[in-house]
């Protein structure tokens, strides 16, 4: 459950000064709703004015305190064997608000990944034209197991081959590729790259115990590209 208890105040600090009290819940700070003490530390040595809302019982407190410390000790509300009457009510009425803006966020924060993913560059050469190398991160992989025997199924002629092809053994190499470079893509993106380049594609064939499975192993370095 959201909030912050406050179990301590300095006589001295802002909290005080405020009206803060031991056992007021710190509920949203400048809009953001506090899960944790670092909610409240980042943002307070930053701004100038920051709005504070608390919670006291059933009652909702507004105030504004100047950038810095609050001067109080916190833990996660609630407290276990401690009830503070009323507050759980309070956070219940939040509790659609909170859900949305949560869902909000992550859905916010999946686009922006996406978008950066979609404009990270593969290539298989050492270089892209038009572009260079502002610095090098390091080396990565993207891994693919594939259960269907293309193989075995190849050289039975399955039903599907037309033309000397076989639809089934192009698939699965496709579908191999394809997933292997997302997921290059992807572990540049956690690193902060903004291209993959030598890539190399490893295609094998795993046996045993009558049973084989196509293996494809992607690799190459992630970079920090600029157009030149």
């Amino acid at each position: 459950m959201p909030g912050l208890v406050v179990i301590d105040v300095d006589p001295s600090g802002q909290a005080a000064k405020l009206g803060i009290r031991m056992h007021d819940v710190l509920f949203k700070y400048n809009g953001a709703v506090l899960n944790s003490t670092e909610d409240l530390i980042k943002p307070s040595v930053v701004m100038v004015e920051n709005e504070l809302i608390v919670i006291r019982g059933k009652e909702l407190l507004e105030l504004k305190s100047a950038g810095g410390s609050l001067g109080v000790s916190l833990v996660p509300f609630p407290i276990p064997d401690m009830l503070i009457e009323g507050v759980g009510e309070v956070i219940h009425g939040f509790k659609n608000e909170v859900e949305v803006k949560t869902e909000k966020q992550n859905q916010a924060k999946q686009a922006e990944q996406l978008a950066r993913i979609a404009n990270i560059q593969v290539t298989t050469t050492p270089q892209l034209d038009g572009y260079c190398v502002t610095k090098t991160l390091d080396i990565i992989t993207a891994e693919y197991v594939g259960g269907v025997n293309i193989f075995r199924d190849y050289l039975a002629s399955v039903v599907d081959i037309i033309g000397g092809r076989s639809a089934t053994m192009q698939n699965e190499l496709r579908k191999a590729r394809e997933t292997c470079i997302a997921n290059l893509k992807l572990e540049a993106d956690r690193i902060g790259a903004n291209a993959v380049i030598g890539v190399d594609l490893d295609y094998s064939e795993v046996s045993g115990g009558g049973k084989s499975m196509l293996f494809l192993v992607a690799s190459g370095t992630a970079v920090v590209v600029k157009q030149v």
